[in-house]
């Protein structure tokens, strides 16, 4: 009777050791896993924590080139600078702030072109001497978030070429200061140190031990941009047409002119991705909901796909095939009765401005596609939105608000396409294009 008694205990004391041994093995695959990942690497900051603010600036065109310079918001670092960073934002955690990054890992490629874009070169480290510590995914530009997400007061905005940008600079406010030392006391205590002209960038004191390196921001980019079937499934638009064919142009952020395109077409097993994750560009400015003539920006949306244009004389298209010559134009005159449509010159006073399909040389309009938008013509909401070929040896690329992909690619977008299938094109930043 006593041995019936206790055998519940045993069940439980042995279940107990097994849960701990495999809590304990559980542990050791982390560490051993951790501890494979050397100092030196390079890193997803998001892989090891989650507490950080990321707005990467150089990955939109809010910054002092006005461009999109990274592909994607991908906050990348030297694993060493990293552990230094968690324990600088566990320091500020404590008083009630959070650190967000606004630069981090940064490709020496991209350090040149900020050199060849900068005027004063006190502010942009040369990448033919000995590069800039972000080259090295050694040091961050930096400030600090209150718990509703706000950027505490500092000396300056980020990327302000002025005297007012030194951490030294004695005209800053009480407030200013007091913000700023909390920030700086932080990432000191953590390793980093300040540079003399820029408040907002730390430098690891250890930044020594890293080389410098040019690889692309694109290999850590873990987004997903394509989408399921079932999701295409389920947006309204899908559900209220015949389309049976999708291209789909997304983003991480609305203001990068850097974008994704990827091709779905229906069958009887639902939506399979035809041309994946190919690269792409739009508007200067990125996308928007509140599209204007002239605003350098891509309208966010649903849209049908129209005629095909080219200036060979055949084209192998399942569009209808218009082949321009040079009388043929894109009315872009908002005044104009006419207003984003296609016509043939001479204007004879029907329109002042117009896009002169043959007057380009640089190729973009050798093949062609219309994107839907603005259909009604209305006064100053955009025009000449097309699906188009890049201005090749663009160093920055983008375009006037036009989506836009290399030669190839619109090349082989331009034949899978055919008018029997009502082909659309879904237009937005990821977080957006699902509502649609």
């Amino acid at each position: 009777m006593n041995r019936i008694k206790h055998l519940p205990m045993r069940f439980i004391l042995a279940l107990l050791l097994i849960i701990v041994l495999m809590l304990f093995q559980h542990n050791s695959m982390a560490e051993a896993a951790n501890s494979a990942v050397k100092k030196t690497d390079l890193v997803l900051v998001e892989d090891y924590s989650k507490d950080f603010v990321i707005e990467m600036k150089y990955a939109s065109c809010d910054n002092f080139v006005g461009k999109t310079l990274y592909p994607s918001p991908t906050c990348v670092l030297t694993k060493g600078t990293l552990d230094k960073l968690i324990k600088a934002n566990n320091i500020v955690k404590k008083q009630g702030y959070t650190i967000k990054i606004w630069d981090a890992y940064r490709p020496l490629s991209v350090q040149k072109i900020m050199w060849e874009a900068t005027p004063n070169k006190n502010y942009v480290a040369n990448p033919y001497r000995s590069g800039s510590k972000h080259n090295r995914g050694a040091a961050v530009d930096v400030t600090l978030v209150d718990k509703n997400g706000k950027e505490l007061n500092m000396p300056t905005e980020f990327d302000n070429f002025t005297e007012k940008a030194s951490p030294n600079y004695k005209g800053m406010t009480a407030e200013q200061r007091k913000n700023l030392d909390i920030l700086s006391k932080a990432m000191k205590a953590s390793g980093f140190r300040a540079l003399s002209h820029e408040w907002w960038h730390f430098e690891d004191t250890d930044y020594n031990n890293y080389k410098i390196q040019d690889v692309p921001l694109s290999k850590f980019d873990k987004t997903e941009y394509g989408l399921s079937s079932k999701v295409i499934s389920e947006l309204k638009f899908i559900k209220e047409s015949n389309t049976s064919q999708l291209i789909v142009v997304t983003s991480k952020i609305s203001n990068s002119s850097n974008v994704v395109i990827n091709t779905y077409e229906k069958n009887k097993n639902g939506w399979v991705n035809i041309h994946k994750n190919i690269t792409g560009w739009i508007g200067l400015k990125g996308f928007t909901t509140n599209k204007k003539e002239g605003d350098s920006k891509t309208p966010v949306g649903a849209f049908n796909i129209g005629t095909c244009f080219g200036k060979d004389t055949n084209f192998d298209t399942g569009l209808d095939y218009y082949r321009y010559d040079s009388k043929d134009v894109w009315v872009d005159d908002p005044n104009s009765k006419l207003y984003n449509t296609h016509q043939r010159e001479p204007s004879n006073g029907r329109w002042k401005s117009a896009v002169n399909f043959s007057k380009n040389t640089d190729g973009i309009y050798d093949l062609f596609f219309t994107i839907g938008y603005n259909q009604q013509n209305i006064k100053n909401k955009g025009s000449a939105i097309f699906f188009r070929i890049i201005k090749p040896n663009m160093v920055i690329k983008y375009t006037n608000g036009a989506v836009a992909a290399e030669r190839k690619d619109v090349t082989s977008i331009a034949k899978w396409l055919d008018k029997n299938k009502s082909p659309k094109i879904l237009m937005g930043p990821l977080s957006e294009i699902i509502n649609y």
